[in-house]
């Protein structure tokens, strides 16, 4: 946890990881004491058709989760959907027939979060997610879809395409960590709430208080027809909306720690990706601005 200049408290956590319990290399207990000591405050175990349990342990507040699947091939569609902070168990089964939508139900009527894992490496179309409802967040990056696991661990063209479709989905980073071989502790999310609790913590990242990266910490704010960034030093901020070209979109400096992108006509979201000097990367959720 860190308090900002303005005394807000900010809780990291991850809500996407794996362990034996499913087809992770390490034990429940090995994956939380490993991620408490990382300086984690929350964490989600959501191995695939198995929920654990919201508990708190010492050093850190274990969130009820589970990974729900339907598809087997790109064809027909595969859909991945990590379920956290769910109250009791959503009662979904593990057969023919399911659909996304009804996994998302089964968590929200549950009390949980319902967030769409690694879209791009599913390959999932915007033209069967946006006929989803009821989402809490998509995974803007995904740690263990990157090399030398995986491939397509980054999802912001999905991201920006289901935007201009006007579904602006919360972006959240996660590991899915299965093999900790480095792809672990890597990517998380920012959470601003008074205190770290499921309750809290689910109020406030329903609320968009809160941003994923891998280290930078920024704030956005929208005055006079623009788009301003404030942030932890910098090497680069990119500014994605749907103007196909836009001259100021990209900031590059050494210890860059503020940026600005005039809102364009033919804009109707922004969002912000900044990468510093170690190549970290944190990234926004797509914001709706005013027209110009």
């Amino acid at each position: 946890m860190f308090i900002d200049k303005e005394g807000r408290r900010w809780w990291k956590g991850n809500l996407h990881t794996h362990t034996t319990r499913s087809d992770g290399k390490l034990s429940p207990e090995e994956a939380v004491t490993l991620y408490r000591d990382k300086g984690y405050d929350f964490l989600a175990l959501t191995d695939h058709w198995v929920l654990s349990e919201t508990k708190q342990e010492e050093g850190i507040l274990l969130l009820s989760g589970c990974e729900y699947n339907v598809g087997n091939t790109v064809q027909e569609g595969v859909f991945h959907i990590v379920g956290a902070g769910m109250r009791e168990a959503p009662r979904l089964e593990n057969a023919p027939g399911l659909t996304p939508q009804a996994i998302i139900d089964g968590i929200n009527t549950a009390g949980g979060m319902a967030v769409l894992a690694h879209p791009a490496w599913s390959l999932n179309r915007v033209s069967d997610a946006v006929k989803l409802t009821g989402l809490t967040g998509t995974e803007i990056y995904n740690s263990v879809s990157g090399k030398p696991w995986n491939a397509r661990p980054y999802s912001g063209a999905f991201v920006d395409l289901m935007a201009v479709e006007g579904r602006l989905l919360p972006c959240m980073a996660a590991d899915d960590a299965h093999f900790y071989e480095g792809d672990e502790t890597k990517s998380y999310i920012l959470v601003e709430a008074p205190e770290c609790t499921s309750e809290l913590l689910q109020t406030a990242i329903r609320a968009g208080r809160f941003f994923a990266t891998q280290g930078p910490a920024f704030s956005l704010a929208v005055r006079d027809g623009a788009v301003e960034v404030a942030c932890s030093p910098v090497e680069e901020v990119v500014f994605y909306s749907d103007s196909a070209y836009a001259r100021d979109r990209v900031a590059r400096g050494s210890g860059l720690t503020h940026a600005r992108y005039e809102i364009k006509p033919l804009d109707h979201f922004v969002r912000v990706e900044l990468t510093d000097r170690e190549g970290r990367t944190a990234w926004s959720s797509p914001l709706a601005v005013p027209a110009r």
